[in-house]
């Protein structure tokens, strides 16, 4: 009966050594996995860190580049005339798509629909080239954001040509002391700044307008560009999105790449601190989980390499018993 009982134990210890041996070589595959896990998160990271930011400087600090510096702000003029937001250094610099379309936001493409009619814009949002008499009218369309209906085609046309804007407006006129209307007003003069005010708008928003009479317009990114913030940024160093630099004749003067900007100085490509050190943050982490995924590997390894030390030691022991028996059993026999 002992003999019996020693064979099935034999066999118990055999079948758990084989299950310990393959858990073994299942966790080293897996440490191995781990190792390659390793290298690819070292790839990502230092690929992460090569990653730069296209920027502005303005007021002391960079800025990520973004829609309204490079092309305005659609129909609002105010942060353009009254300086309330950062100004870019060329305003001959524009955005583009990487076939040459001019990037441009709802506003202006329905300001474009609107003098030009719905056929200009395709159902992609693209339209082709227009004629370039057309763009006060456009500007127009534009102005009534922020101005009123006051300044018309004409005036933009005649301003554009070297010309002014005669304007006045009539002021009532209040005794200061006791705020009592006296009924009668004043009529001021504000023709300078009326003529001052277009050509702010027409130095900044002409060039836009001039080089999408000639090479064409897209507002198919605008969903994009409204939902990522790093939309622009990420275009313009993947080559979606380019920078170009308008001529006189609205035309794309040649070889100037976002290289050639950079150059100039009118943006920066660098790696901010802050993002160097959320993409380290992130990386550490990351690390960490892996280690602690690696240390659970390295115990359940000792485990199971104890484990099957162990069942080493006892098959020794049983196959030692079960010899033993069979040889008294001889023995017996013999004698």
């Amino acid at each position: 009966m002992g003999l019996a009982c020693s064979n099935i134990r034999l066999l118990t210890l055999t079948a758990r050594k084989a299950d310990c041996e393959y858990g073994i070589s299942v966790a080293s595959m897996r440490k191995m996995a781990i190792t390659r896990e390793q290298s690819d998160l070292a790839r990502e990271y230092n690929s992460k860190l090569q990653t730069k930011s296209i920027a502005y400087y303005d007021n002391g600090q960079y800025n990520k580049i973004n829609y309204n510096y490079l092309m305005g702000h659609g129909s609002n003029f105010m942060p353009i005339t009254q300086g309330t937001q950062p100004i870019k250094t060329d305003n001959s610099m524009i955005l583009t798509d990487y076939k040459g379309q001019v990037v441009l936001s709802a506003d202006y493409a329905n300001a474009i629909t609107s003098a030009l009619g719905s056929s200009a814009m395709d159902s992609m949002g693209r339209g082709g080239t227009f004629s370039k008499d057309k763009i006060p009218e456009i500007l127009s369309k534009l102005l009534l954001g922020d101005y009123g209906s006051y300044f018309t085609a004409e005036h933009i046309k005649n301003v554009r040509d070297g010309g002014s804007v005669e304007a006045e407006y009539a002021a009532s006129v209040i005794k200061t002391l006791t705020g009592e209307d006296t009924g009668t007003d004043t009529i001021v003069d504000v023709s300078a700044k009326a003529t001052e005010l277009i050509n702010q708008v027409l130095d900044f928003y002409y060039p836009i307008f001039e080089a999408a009479a000639a090479n064409g317009w897209t507002s198919e990114y605008n969903n994009e560009i409204k939902t990522n913030e790093d939309y622009i940024n990420d275009g313009l160093v993947s080559g979606t999105l380019q920078l170009a630099k308008v001529d006189d004749e609205g035309n794309y003067e040649p070889d100037t790449s976002l290289t050639f900007f950079i150059t100039q100085g009118a943006v920066e490509s660098r790696v901010d601190s802050d993002i160097r050190e959320e993409i380290t943050a992130w990386y550490e982490e990351q690390k960490a989980a892996i280690s602690e995924k690696e240390n659970w590997l390295d115990i359940e390894i000792d485990n199971l390499s104890t484990e099957l030390e162990s069942i080493n030691t006892e098959i020794q022991s049983v196959k030692s018993f079960i010899d033993d028996a069979i040889s008294s059993v001889f023995d017996w026999g013999s004698g």
